[in-house]
């Protein structure tokens, strides 16, 4: 099996320019697949996912304190 060619950055805006206009939107519009995280970078998505979490909880307590 031959191993893929790696594409410059050159060929594909050479590639992008010369596309026809419908071609250009079906070729955007093609589903790009999940990015599989892993180790650091899954701890880090939790981390600001509990983050977010926390100060949404203190807002809301400080909106209520305020009301009060």
């Amino acid at each position: 099996m031959e191993e893929p060619k790696h594409i410059s950055e050159e060929e594909v805006g050479w590639v992008l320019e010369n596309l026809e206009r419908d071609q250009l939107v079906q070729e955007k519009s093609a589903p790009v697949p999940r990015r599989q995280l892993r180790g650091g970078e899954l701890v880090l998505v939790w981390g600001l996912r509990i983050y977010l979490i926390f100060m949404m909880v203190v807002v809301l307590w400080q909106a209520w304190a305020a009301v009060r």
